[in-house]
């Protein structure tokens, strides 16, 4: 009875978050924003870790104490941004079966390895900062914005395709320019900002200054991620509405069989031991 009651409570929890599932994106937003404002004034302001007006979003994240708040916080973000991306890839399949229009739906395969390789890349952002290990932390900062940008791209195509059943045109239209701005302002920052590294003389890049060599690439690469980031931000906060009609019911875990103590008779499903 107690094992019972344990069980409809575990349930009934996740049915509340099943049915409520448009806070996620709003969650992803204000773990995002709030903890790249608190590690901003910790480098920036307060501890001087980096030195001009704006560096990359991870520069603010490579010194001790804000490289631990910012391992956390992304570690969490990682983990959300992939349970939205599942979320999202079932809710097109299950439009795609409604409406038999699975023919217009293959890039959601395309969109749902993309969106995977976004969070790895914000994984490896996350837990090799770039004083440390910078060939993979940049590698997982090129993965995450540039993965990230192909994720709008195919969400976009997919909501274009499907928009004679979904509806949103104007919506739509909004999530082209946010892609368009994505996928070009990726582009630039990885583009200038590989420039920017070959040419720089000085010894810390986290303090780049004017006369270290390739200061203005830099400076553009650093403002195009963050209009990239916010892009990406925008985008993800846009699956609100499609949220709030999604009922996630969860995956199903059923025994099959379980291994007991020597002697003891196996207890598979539907059946229980004999007791003497």
């Amino acid at each position: 009875m107690k094992k019972e009651k344990e069980v409809q409570k575990n349930t009934s929890m996740w049915n509340k978050f099943g049915s409520n599932l448009q806070i996620l994106p709003i969650v992803i937003a204000v773990l995002m924003v709030g903890g790249i404002s608190v590690t901003f004034y910790l480098a920036y302001i307060h501890f001087k870790h980096v030195t001009y007006l704006l560096p990359y979003i991870s520069d603010t994240g490579t010194i001790p104490p804000e490289s631990c708040i910012f391992g956390f916080v992304l570690n969490i973000l990682s983990f959300l941004l992939g349970v939205a991306v599942y979320i999202k890839y079932l809710h097109v399949e299950e439009i795609c079966k409604k409406h038999h229009i699975s023919k217009n739906c293959s890039y959601n395969k395309v969109a749902i390895f993309v969106g995977g390789l976004t969070v790895l890349g914000i994984n490896l952002v996350a837990n090799f900062q770039e004083t440390n290990a910078p060939v993979v932390h940049w590698s997982g900062a090129i993965l995450c914005f540039v993965a990230g940008s192909l994720y709008l791209s195919a969400q976009t195509y997919i909501y274009i395709k499907i928009s004679p059943v979904l509806g949103q045109r104007k919506t739509t239209m909004f999530r082209i320019f946010l892609s368009i701005v994505a996928v070009s302002t990726s582009v630039i920052c990885v583009g200038t900002g590989l420039k920017a590294l070959s040419e720089f003389t000085g010894e810390d890049v986290t303090k780049w200054q004017a006369d270290d060599g390739g200061a203005k690439l830099h400076q553009i690469s650093t403002n195009s991620e963050w209009i990239c980031a916010t892009a990406l931000l925008i985008y993800i906060l846009l699956f609100y509405k499609e949220f709030k009609d999604i009922v996630w019911e969860g995956p199903k875990i059923i025994l099959v069989e379980r291994i007991t103590a020597l002697g003891s008779p196996n207890i598979t499903a539907g059946s229980s031991p004999k007791l003497p």
